[in-house]
């Protein structure tokens, strides 16, 4: 099991756990590949979602994107793995997509 950085807010808030909790979690494991950052910052314990989700939805690439890779991706993988991200750390669960999708 994930530990609680990769929860989603519906086990906080209502305990819920199904496959959209999973869904979450892959989301957030996306999150960390794409920008190389913890899933909560050590420092700030800000959690990767609460940071990236601005980004994600105004597409800012470069801010998101970790800088050690200086550029060298693939601009239409990393622009996909970030929408599969933004799609499955949405908040509301019935709006995230299933696994085979």
């Amino acid at each position: 099991m994930f530990g609680c950085r990769y929860l989603a807010p519906e086990y906080f808030m209502h305990g819920i756990v199904d496959e959209k909790t999973d869904i979450f979690a892959f989301g957030v494991l996306l999150l960390e590949l794409i920008t190389g950052r913890r899933a909560v910052d050590s420092d700030s314990r800000q959690s990767i979602v609460i940071w990236a989700k601005p980004l994600l939805d105004s597409n800012n690439v470069k801010e998101l994107v970790d800088p050690r890779l200086q550029g060298k991706y693939d601009p239409i993988e990393m622009k996909r793995a970030m929408e599969i991200a933004s799609l499955c750390v949405h908040h509301s669960s019935s709006k995230r997509p299933f696994m085979k999708q």
